[in-house]
């Protein structure tokens, strides 16, 4: 399995697979199309085939979906992962009526690629053909939204109950022709939609179980952004020595992979054009399962946060790329604006053993010889749940069990199957277990997923979200404020008060931040992101892959 940093949550992503290449070279051509500045080949690492892909250019359904689907069609807007800004596409912008009611102003003047205009009426469409077929709302829109409709050039959506955040995810819906779609026959579920149209920059080229091309899209409505008169995917294999071969050979303009020493296995290939950006893209935490006890005990939590090294545990899961996590819930720096500057040290806790055990004496446990017990004199254990093939997450797991027992507990590691991980963590089947903790650039969703009590089902009744069985009426209440809040300085106030409450209480114990591990070579292109122009996380998996492409430029 490709070594990477699993962050995100269980509800908002599916596992990387890993990743090889078959052999084919990055070059930079001379295939030009009218109004490309420069055109050329870019090769992008990316679909996994094992090692034949599965032709699936539908839109929706995530687990077959190519990534080059990502090119082909666009969304309303993109919010970047990293501070939660928008970047207009098929909509200019959109407003808050009030807290339930947000309009989005439609593009004008937009074609999709087989040349009919793409209009309001396609948004509706798209949205309800979500609701008529449910197995297509991965996102579960029609759980927060009543109503869509369209007047002139606006499209107006309506939710059940206060969820300004959630336009984030409405704007990232990819939208579908209905002179197209209207006639699909069958579950569109199941559609493969195998000649795709789209408003995108590129349309299909070529597609073979080996690899399959797309091409610029000559009618595109921001066709003079477009370097790329050609993006082409080799089919890649799932060997961790042969991609990561592939990779440092050079065979790619843009590859997601994590190396070990990076700047030798790499960089050292070609200093002058291969670069790379390891921004964190969100937090590895330790879940307590909080029906358990000691771990309902704050103090017992805020005693486990202070005996951690985390600088120790990041360089033996990342290989130091990124350092230890605030306890506050924010990934940083991207979400620096956010930050409540009363919060010492900006949440990072530093490993303070003597701290530690008196948090723990507080809790009712106390060193005796080399062991934490507790009154009984029983000393303390604690299992603690991940993959056994997430190879980053078993590395921080053995040190975090060193650094525990260091202070007396008697921790071990439980390595089963990712399966079986996802069933008993969401069952609340688990003492501890590692797991991923934002990631979507808005602090609401991120906070909302993992402490929402409504997510809070019984042991043995399975939820995505919250898997830690947390509950707390005062970040309920600051939850719900923020989810109706139009306003900035509301939207702070209650930030605030969610990053005090984990930074004071410890729901989640804050570990470190997982990379996004982002590979590029400037010799045919530049204008990758960077963490001096971090206008998106370089995830070639996702939505993040339309962002990229409008932004690189012809090398020179």
């Amino acid at each position: 399995m490709k070594h990477v940093s699993r962050w995100k949550s269980t509800a908002l992503a599916g596992t990387v697979l890993a990743l090889s290449a078959t052999g084919l070279t990055a070059c930079a051509g001379t295939d030009n199309q009218a109004g490309a500045p420069g055109g050329g080949t870019l090769t992008i690492q990316g679909d996994a085939g094992n090692p034949q892909l599965v032709e699936n250019f539908n839109p929706f359904v995530i687990a077959t979906q190519l990534h080059g689907a990502q090119l082909m069609y666009e969304p309303l807007e993109i919010r970047s992962p990293i501070d939660g800004s928008f970047t207009p596409y098929l909509a200019t912008g959109h407003t808050f009526v009030n807290p339930t009611t947000v309009k989005f102003d439609i593009r004008q003047g937009v074609k999709w690629s087989d040349g009919k205009p793409f209009t309001p009426a396609d948004v509706v469409y798209t949205f309800n053909l979500l609701k008529k077929n449910p197995a297509l709302d991965g996102s579960g829109v029609w759980s927060q939204i009543s109503k869509v409709s369209s007047s002139g050039n606006t499209v107006t959506f309506t939710f059940k109950k206060p969820n300004v955040p959630f336009a984030g995810v409405l704007a990232a819906t990819l939208i579908v022709p209905q002179h197209i779609w209207s006639k699909v026959k069958g579950d569109p579920a199941k559609f493969t939609n195998t000649h795709p149209v789209g408003t995108g920059p590129f349309t299909l080229d070529t597609f073979a179980p080996t690899q399959y091309s797309l091409k610029k899209n000559p009618s595109y409505w921001q066709a003079s952004k477009i370097a790329p008169s050609k993006v082409v995917f080799p089919a890649q294999s799932s060997n961790q020595s042969t991609n990561q071969l592939d990779v440092t050979s050079g065979k790619f303009d843009w590859s997601y992979n994590y190396l070990p020493d990076v700047k030798k296995t790499f960089v050292s290939r070609d200093p002058q054009h291969n670069k790379y950006w390891f921004p964190p893209g969100g937090t590895i935490g330790l879940f307590l399962n909080l029906t358990k006890k000691p771990y309902q005990n704050v103090d017992f939590r805020k005693g486990i946060s202070m005996a951690l090294n985390r600088t120790t545990i990041a360089t033996k899961a990342v290989n130091g790329y990124l350092g230890g996590a605030s306890q506050s819930g924010l990934i940083l720096p991207n979400l620096q604006k956010w930050l409540d500057p009363s919060i010492p040290s900006s949440g990072n806790v530093s490993q303070d053993t003597s701290g530690a055990l008196q948090e723990l004496k507080k809790a009712g446990y106390h060193k005796q010889g080399t062991k934490l017990v507790d009154s009984s004199g029983k000393q303390v254990s604690m299992s603690i749940m991940m993959p056994s093939n997430y190879s980053d997450w078993v590395a921080a797991g053995k040190e975090l069990v060193n650094q525990l027992n260091a202070i007396g507990i008697d921790a071990k590691l439980d390595t089963p199957q990712a399966t079986q991980y996802t069933e008993a963590t969401q069952n609340g089947n688990f003492d501890a277990a590692f797991g991923g903790f934002g990631g979507t650039g808005d602090p609401y969703t991120d906070f909302n997923n993992m402490l929402n009590s409504a997510f809070a089902a019984p042991i043995n009744t399975p939820t995505a979200n919250n898997f830690e069985r947390f509950k707390s009426p005062q970040v309920d209440s600051d939850l719900s404020t923020l989810a109706a809040a139009t306003d900035q300085a509301t939207q702070q106030k209650a930030v605030h008060s969610l990053e005090k409450y984990m930074y004071n209480n410890v729901p989640i114990v804050m570990m470190y931040y997982g990379g996004s591990w982002g590979l590029f070579s400037t010799k045919n292109f530049t204008g990758w992101p960077s963490q001096s122009n971090p206008y998106t996380l370089p995830t070639s998996y996702n939505n993040a892959i339309l962002t990229v492409v409008t932004h690189l430029h012809k090398a020179s």
